[in-house]
């Protein structure tokens, strides 16, 4: 019995093992392979078409317009617009200058410039307008000497203008 399983074995094993032979291909019978093939239409329509891709912006698009730029004399970051809640008179000349210096990231420059910067933290819904900032909070910033800008989530956020109580419930 043992003898019939490998004799069974060894004559399916070498049918197994190796690939049927076939008659060698002429580059001739290659090419008019290729020609017929679905996949050789595509790959020379794609060798045809050689589109490049553009993307296309509007003239006065740029980062630095759409932010507010914060600096030090040697350093600088960008906040967007509205972001900037308040600045006294004698810190005026630290927002919206050109961006010269070394960019910082926001937290690097925060953390620099804690003398004269101070953040308010809103919510989602005062950055969108739905809520109003607390009236507290802006009698107080009048009475700062820093510049207040306000973050969410530790982040610079803009801030839309509060939407009147009556637009708010019409826009539900």
């Amino acid at each position: 019995m043992k003898s019939t399983i490998a004799l069974l074995l060894a004559w399916s094993g070498g049918a197994i093992a190796a690939p049927t032979m076939s008659d060698p291909v002429t580059p001739e019978e290659m090419a008019q392979r290729q020609q017929v093939s679905p996949a050789s239409s595509i790959q020379k329509a794609q060798a045809s078409t050689t589109v490049e891709a553009k993307v296309e912006r509007a003239g006065e698009q740029s980062i630095i317009q759409q932010s507010d730029i914060l600096h030090d004399g040697k350093n600088w970051t960008l906040v967007p617009k509205g972001a900037v809640l308040h600045v006294p008179a004698q810190m005026a000349p630290r927002v919206g200058a050109k961006p010269l210096g070394t960019l910082l990231s926001w937290n690097e420059f925060l953390a620099a410039n804690r003398a004269w910067i101070s953040t308010e933290e809103i919510s989602f819904e005062q950055a969108a307008g739905k809520k109003p900032l607390n009236e507290d909070h802006k009698e107080y910033w009048t009475t700062q000497t820093k510049v207040i800008v306000a973050t969410h989530q530790g982040g610079p956020i803009s801030v839309r203008p509060a939407l009147s109580e009556a637009a708010v419930t019409a826009n539900k």
